[in-house]
Order: C-alpha cells, then sequence, then structure tokens
C-alpha cells in the first residue's frame, strides 16, 4: 500500500497525545517492592522522625524552648496563647466560574484536536495535492478554485458549481466531512483490531441520516472501544484513510470543473468564494445527475487520485481508489436505509452509489494495467 512512515505529519499533535497518555500511565504503576535488606526511612511512621523511647527509660529532654514546660499565656491573650487576631472581613459571593468544557461525545478521549477546523485544513491540502498532479492543461483551468465548506451537519454533500458572477467554486458540508471521518475512525479500529465498529457506525446512523428529521453522522460515543482510542496505529491509519476518502470525493467534484461539466472554469482569475449562506440557493440550481458527466467525472477522478497516490508513494501514503469504495459502500448503505428517497440530497445530485463502485474498480484495474510495478 505503499511507504506510510509520513503519513500522521500534519496530525503530529494526536500521535504526542497518545505517546503521553502512555508515559502517564507507565509512571501511574506501583513501586517497586522494598527488599527485605532494605531499612526504613528515618521516621518512617513515627511522627516527624522522633524514636520512640525504649522500654524503662524516659522520654529524652530537649533544650529550650522544645523542652520547656508551658507557661501561662499573659493576661488579656485568648487561651491558646497567641497573641488576638482581627476578625477577616466576611467573604462576599465567588464569581461565577464557566462551566469545564465538555468532551465530544463521539470522541471523549481526543477531544478538541479533532474537528471541523482540523478536517478543512486536510480537505484544503489534498486538494492541492490533486491539482498538481493534473495535467498542465487541466491545471490552468482549475487554478485557484475556491473550496467552500457549509456548516451543516444534518448535510452529506459536495458540488461543483458556479456562482452568481460565475465564477467556479467547490463545496462540501460539515456533514460530509464527519461522515468521512467518522468512516475512516471506524475502518481503522476494525483493520487493526478485527473488530466490526464501521458496521455499527452505519446501522446506528444511517437511518436517521435519511429520516424525515434528518440527524448527524458523528461518530457516536462507544461505537469505538475506548482502550483504542489513543492507540498511535489507529490515529495514524485513520489518518491516512481519511484524506484518501477525500481524495477521491473532492477530486471527482473537481475533474467537474476541468471536463467542462459546469462551464465556469475557464482559468480565470479566482474570484471571491461565494458567502456560505448561498451554498444552498447555489446547490439547488445543480441538475438531477448527468449520468455520462457522472461516469466521466468518476473516471477523471479516481485516475488524478491513482497518479497522486504514485507520485506520494516515495514519501507518504499512496493513495488508491480504495477511498472512494469505502465511500461508495457508505453511500449505499444510506441509499438502502433511504428506499431511494429522492429529498436526499447527495442521492439526487450523484448516480446510484451501487452503480458507482464497479465503474472505479474498472477504472483502477486500467490504470493499474498502464503503471506496471
Amino acid at each position: 500500500m505503499g511507504n506510510r512512515s509520513t503519513a500522521a505529519a500534519r496530525w503530529g499533535l494526536l500521535l504526542a497525545s497518545a505517546s503521553l497518555a502512555g508515559a502517564c500511565q507507565a509512571q501511574g504503576g506501583a513501586p517497586p517492592a522494598q527488599t527485605a535488606q532494605s531499612a526504613p526511612a528515618p521516621g518512617y511512621g513515627q511522627p516527624y522522625g522522633t524514636p520512640p523511647p525504649m522500654p524503662g527509660q524516659s522520654p529524652p529532654s530537649y533544650p529550650p524552648p522544645y523542652g520547656a514546660p508551658p507557661q501561662p499565656p499573659p493576661p488579656g491573650y485568648p487561651p491558646s496563647g497567641l497573641p488576638p487576631q482581627p476578625s477577616p472581613p466576611a467573604p462576599g459571593p465567588a464569581p461565577p466560574q464557566p462551566p469545564p468544557p465538555q468532551p465530544s461525545p463521539s470522541r471523549p478521549l481526543l477531544g478538541p484536536l479533532v474537528g471541523p477546523v482540523m478536517w478543512q485544513g486536510e480537505t484544503q491540502a489534498v486538494l492541492a495535492e490533486l491539482e498538481a498532479n493534473l495535467s498542465p492543461t487541466n491545471q490552468r483551468l482549475v487554478a485557484g478554485i475556491p473550496l467552500v465548506f457549509d456548516p451543516n451537519p444534518a448535510d452529506i454533500n459536495a458540488f461543483a458549481g458556479c456562482d452568481d458572477s460565475g465564477a467556479p467554486f467547490i463545496a462540501g458540508t460539515e456533514g460530509l466531512l464527519e461522515a468521512i471521518d467518522a468512516i475512516a475512525q471506524t475502518r481503522a479500529t476494525d483493520e487493526l483490531f478485527g473488530t466490526r465498529t464501521y458496521d455499527a457506525y452505519a446501522a446506528a446512523v444511517t437511518p436517521r441520516l435519511v429520516s424525515a428529521q434528518g440527524g448527524s453522522a458523528m461518530l457516536p460515543a462507544g461505537i469505538i472501544p475506548p482502550q483504542y482510542w489513543l492507540d498511535p496505529r489507529r490515529i495514524s491509519r485513520a489518518h491516512e484513510m481519511f484524506d484518501e476518502i477525500v481524495a477521491f470525493t473532492f477530486g471527482h467534484e473537481l475533474s467537474h470543473h476541468y471536463l467542462g461539466h459546469t462551464g465556469c472554469a475557464n482559468g480565470q482569475p479566482p474570484g471571491v468564494p461565494p458567502a456560505v449562506g448561498d451554498l444552498g440557493r447555489l446547490l439547488s440550481r445543480v441538475p438531477l445527475f448527468n449520468q455520462p458527466n457522472e461516469i466521466a467525472a468518476d473516471t477523471s477522478g479516481c485516475i488524478n487520485v491513482l497518479d497522486t497516490g504514485l507520485a506520494r508513494e516515495a514519501h507518504a501514503y499512496r493513495w488508491t481508489e480504495e477511498g472512494g469504495l469505502w465511500l461508495l459502500d457508505f453511500f449505499a448503505r444510506m441509499d438502502q436505509a433511504a428506499g431511494a428517497n429522492p429529498l436526499l440530497g447527495f442521492l439526487r445530485t450523484h448516480p446510484n452509489p451501487g452503480l458507482r463502485i464497479p465503474i472505479v474498480q474498472g477504472v483502477a484495474a486500467t490504470w493499474r494495467l498502464q503503471h506496471p510495478g
């Protein structure tokens, strides 16, 4: 699958937190037992280190002031013999304290180290790699196209479009990034530890994602056993999988622009990204999927991922079509749960994922015949 030695470079903070947790656990173990020959430390078990008197001996006397007999306090002093102290002022009401931060229910151990900001940064970096491995002609067509994120967690979608001024853009929703993160987290766990957390995750979230009330794709608490959360191998593998799924997802959308499907990516200078509030309206302009265009986008996007994976093999984890197959399997489960619900955004704008899986597999097989070794 390629060299994984630097796959988690951008997520070094996660690995550092895992190492620190392991070190703390090691330091928290039981102290070594004393040998029979070792003498206890002076005063161990005695107050202040004073040895008890031997039988038949009187307690040792000490020079004043420690051995002096107690003296009565001067007149006017309290019974303690200490000078009277002024009464401290009554304390005022304590200032209100903010509630302690609560960990995410889906990642109680990693907490704020993973979330939308990191997901968006990873996606931007992956898209830059994909663009760098396009042909010079296609690079000029998509240079500077902005990537915009819709903070809606209830929608799982990505699309390529044109704004009101005719400038191209690519958009993805927070719900999609949450789903990709959860797929990567669970599949990495299953691969390393032989669990079935991906099946449990898909069974838990797909019914609510396609329901009339909607829902979130966030990984529910308890799906991944807590003893695996901070395992550095799991964190590294989940990072690789996240990037590989993102590469297929946004490589597909990028190809819609350089293949001319949107009609607005012509190498023009980058414009101002559309406002987040306009994304829903702009998405409504995207027509129902065009089967030939979607097959072409899957084909070109998959080839772009494979070319980029080959280029990065010498220094990082090699991307393949697997990320696309993982994502399409999740959408196939959503499609099954929805009963082909036409209101589901992704299924409205993309063809049936079950039909796309063999196309991606065939493209990858053909590419490998042309790139042996």
